[in-house]
């Protein structure tokens, strides 16, 4: 932690919180983030509360890091353009021996238990507003209409729902009795451990075994090690991935294993289908209209099932041009966007948007 200082940066948000370390500059911290749907209590001793206040939530994405370096860690802590409340409270790192030589306080400095920080979030209310969150590509100066903004509550967003392999597991584990701490327990893991660690952690003792049954190089397993979400996922990574440099081969994984992440929470229920998406610097978990050429028999369901409007047929192809509101996922290997359809709380705040930034020709036809 260069400078002393843990940043939380709120993505899409200009309000950020910067958090001072008790230990001072430059020095190891470890970070854990935590979404809850309600205000969490007090963790207590150790924990020295640092922070109690609340901000604008941007496109619901956090980052967190050293205000000196690229921010490492990246979390969904709810809706979009939500006002939520956070805390942080630290644990001091291990205080040095007093009067020890140059080479031994180094040693000591790098092997001493590092600070903890434990910061968490929650959402409060709806505070979404087309002029400022909803601003389009090419405004030219327009202002915006005065229309009735949809008021969500956040239950209404797929991230605030268990994804469906966490849901079967949690009704699985109450057949038998058992809940969720226990069954963590009984493997040897903390009984507080978040879903997707414990599927990292699952995947991680899964590995070793599946590395050597198949083959993998090196260089693989040493990523899946480090990324283990991307365990049954290896066939999306480039087939030259192989011939790249290291640094190009981790990024490329990393980014995968949270591409994998963010659209499982974004998209509880499953389900995506690729689009086409024409605006500005399209970001995971926002909701736009998308484009897509379907064939004229594919069932509504499948693609575009919100809003769905045909806009031409293509005689000779047998294709429709067809439009809808959907939710971006992340980016598609072909280039494209993959999406789900919007839900209706999405769905409302992109026509409303619509509305507040139409001409009134447009709204009539």
């Amino acid at each position: 932690m260069q400078f002393g200082q843990l940043a939380v940066f709120f993505e899409r948000n200009e309000g950020d919180l910067v958090l001072e370390s008790p230990d001072g500059e430059d020095h190891p911290a470890t970070v854990r983030l935590e979404a809850w749907d309600t205000p969490p209590p007090d963790p207590g001793a150790p924990w020295l509360p640092v922070e109690d206040t609340t901000i604008e939530g941007g496109t619901g994405f956090v980052t967190v890091g050293s205000v000196a370096e690229e921010a490492s860690r990246r979390l969904i802590i709810g809706p979009p353009h939500f006002l939520y409340g956070v805390t942080a409270h630290v644990q001091r790192g291990e205080e040095l021996p007093e009067f020890i030589f140059e080479e031994e306080f180094e040693r000591a400095w790098e092997e001493r238990a590092p600070e903890r920080w434990l910061i968490r979030f929650w959402p409060l209310r709806d505070v979404f507003d087309p002029a400022r969150h909803a601003r389009p590509d090419r405004a030219h100066g327009r202002r915006p209409r005065a229309v009735e903004v949809p008021v969500s509550a956040a239950e209404h967003w797929p991230v605030a729902r268990l994804g469906h392999r966490q849901a079967a597991l949690h009704k699985q584990l109450a057949r038998q009795g058992m809940t969720m701490a226990d069954f963590l327990t009984a493997q040897g893991l903390p009984p507080d451990m978040p879903f997707d660690r414990w599927q990292a952690a699952m995947a991680e003792r899964e590995a070793p075994a599946l590395a050597e049954r198949e083959g993998w190089p090196h260089w693989l397993t040493e990523l899946v090690k480090k990324h283990p979400q991307i365990i049954g996922h290896r066939h999306r990574l480039p087939e030259t991935v192989e011939q790249w440099a290291p640094e190009g081969r981790e990024e490329r994984v990393r980014n995968l294993a949270e591409s994998l992440h963010t659209a499982e929470i974004l998209s509880p229920d499953g389900g995506a289908f690729t689009a086409d998406i024409q605006a500005y610097e399209p970001q995971p978990g926002g909701t736009y209209r998308g484009w897509r050429w379907d064939y004229a028999n594919r069932p509504a369901h499948e693609t575009f099932g919100v809003d769905r409007r045909v806009v031409c047929h293509d005689t000779m192809s047998g294709k429709v041009l067809v439009t809808g509101i959907v939710t971006v996922l992340g980016r598609d290997r072909q280039g494209g966007y993959e999406v789900r359809d919007a839900t209706p709380a999405e769905a409302a705040r992109l026509r409303c948007a619509e509305a507040a930034w139409s001409e009134p020709d447009e709204m009539a036809g």
